[in-house]
């Protein structure tokens, strides 16, 4: 298993510090804490901050039942039970006219309205409706003013229905690689030479569960997340098996 990757940056330096406020006010006054949406990256340095606290509880939360991409952390002392605090998390609702419309499409429509991505969870779209989970500070705005995406119509309601979902992805294959450095894999994933893969490591196109790449021979390991601009986001699935020439076998899903 992949061990703790420091702050790299000067954003996730800020984060981290701000990680900690939290944490340290959880556990100084008392008082339960939330952050807000997180993706992989944080959600990582998140955790390995509250881990320095044993006196406090941590759950982190989608607001649906499934595999969640983006989740708040719940912090509180531990002799508060999480099962009784309610998080301040939104499920909107709306019907779709349009079956073209894809989750870029009702992020951006999202982003118009100037709300910050961390007050926007998953994004869930799937057949004839699609779900946004929000921050309760922004659900009025959404649910108020995003009345259409792209050039269909939209009428937003409060779900406050049980709500499950299962990642769906668009494509899915097996390959063999011959290492899992982030070249060979990324060569993999888009049937390119290993080559064009450094060439897009190189130009900073490649992140790896939302932490920028900058060298080649950085490790995937299992359930890591792929984004390579331009060209899509991968989860990689590989349990160590190998071919006969000792090649390593892969699973790649495309989102």
């Amino acid at each position: 298993m992949r061990g703790y990757i420091p702050p790299h940056n000067s954003d996730e330096n800020i984060f981290v510090k701000k990680s900690v406020r939290q944490l340290e006010l959880a556990q100084s006054i008392g008082s339960v804490q939330f952050t807000l949406f997180m993706d992989l990256r944080q959600q990582q340095l998140f955790m390995a901050q509250s881990n320095k606290y044993c006196d406090i509880n941590v759950q982190l939360i989608c607001g649906y039942d499934g595999e969640g991409e983006r989740k708040i952390a719940v912090i509180c002392p531990d002799y508060i039970d999480l099962e009784y605090i309610t998080p301040p998390i939104v499920v909107l609702r709306t019907k779709l006219s349009d079956s073209s419309l894809s989750h870029k499409d009702f992020l951006g429509a999202a982003m118009s309205l100037k709300i910050d991505r961390e007050y926007i969870g998953d994004i869930i779209v799937k057949e004839n409706e699609a779900f946004i989970i929000c921050h309760k500070n922004v659900a009025g705005i959404i649910a108020e003013e995003l009345i259409s995406v792209k050039h269909s119509s939209t009428s937003f309601e409060i779900w406050d229905k049980p709500l499950k979902f299962e990642k769906q992805y668009s494509e899915l294959r097996t390959t063999t690689v011959a290492s899992l450095r982030v070249d060979s894999v990324v060569a993999a994933v888009l049937n390119k030479s290993r080559r064009e893969a450094v060439k897009l490591i190189k130009q900073c196109s490649v992140k790896v569960n939302h932490m920028d790449i900058l060298h080649t021979d950085f490790e995937i390991f299992d359930n890591d997340v792929i984004s390579i601009r331009y060209n899509g986001k991968y989860k990689i699935f590989c349990d160590g098996a190998k071919s006969r020439k000792d090649r390593i076998f892969i699973n790649i899903a495309k989102y």
